[in-house]
């Protein structure tokens, strides 16, 4: 099925590893690449030599890029937002299980996060979780219940705490409570029609057309569902890794387990 790549599946289907060298690559690569990200959600690359441009070109074979609303982007290099850990910040930005930017009415439909400085081995990994087999080991009665369902993001979420310092430093000055959007539950890809669930445990704060109770309940169940053992998997970092993912198919979650400082480059992409 690859010719110019190779693919080497996580356990479980939950993301695969990637062969290639992303700083001289061609269209055939990237249909490829894109074809292993529709099959697994999120695929890694390991030894990768990366500047900012080369990082932008890539990113850019897979959509139009997009700034992130709340902070300013590197300098000179406004779609690259950096995700930083100080070693004397007890908490990371964008801990906890989520999606980005689900508040807003186009989400990003891919993220990717290229890792610049990080703490040893082992050390900050970051979670994912496959909603495509979180839908999939859903009964029918549930599948049933949720096709038509939407639910509201908010950037004012769970989540919203984790951002303060970075926002505090670098912070473009948007009120977190201006950006919701409602969004269905359920995506489907559009290369495979793959189903999954969209629902980001750090930004919804309500399934529409149910009561506050129902809705409570239903989202509870629907968040422990999505992030059981068995659909994740946790990426080892080190510098010169990339990851990509699609926000439609998997959750991810930093682990905040070190004391050190870490550098992140991320892009998001329509």
């Amino acid at each position: 099925m690859y010719q110019n790549i190779k693919v080497t599946p996580n356990k479980n289907n939950v993301g695969a590893i990637i062969e290639a060298n992303l700083s001289n690559f061609n269209q055939e690569i990237i249909e490829e690449i894109k074809d292993a990200l529709a099959e697994y959600g999120v695929v890694f690359f390991r030894n990768q030599q990366l500047d900012s441009q080369t990082y932008i070109d890539f990113a850019k074979a897979f959509g139009n890029l997009a700034e992130y609303p709340m902070l300013k982007g590197l300098d000179g290099f406004p779609e690259i937002t950096v995700v930083e850990k100080k070693p004397d910040e007890q908490i990371m930005f964008g801990e906890g299980w989520h999606t980005d930017s689900t508040y807003t009415n186009e989400p990003p439909r891919f993220t990717m996060l290229y890792s610049i400085k990080t703490p040893e081995k082992g050390k900050g990994n970051t979670l994912f979780a496959s909603q495509y087999r979180s839908y999939e080991t859903l009964d029918n009665e549930m599948k049933d219940k949720l096709k038509n369902l939407k639910a509201v993001f908010s950037a004012d979420g769970p989540i919203s705490k984790t951002r303060k310092n970075r926002v505090d430093e670098k912070g473009t000055g948007i009120d977190p409570k201006s950006l919701s959007a409602i969004h269905p539950i359920i995506k489907e890809n559009e290369r495979n029609k793959k189903k999954s669930l969209y629902l980001s445990p750090g930004h919804a704060i309500k399934i529409c057309d149910l009561d506050e109770q129902e809705s409570k309940n239903l989202m509870q169940q629907l968040i422990d569902h999505q992030t059981k053992d068995e659909f994740i998997y946790g990426f080892e970092w080190e510098p010169n890794c990339l990851a990509l993912w699609s926000n439609y198919a998997v959750l991810h979650n930093p682990v905040n387990d070190f004391n050190a400082h870490r550098v992140m480059h991320r892009i998001t992409i329509q």
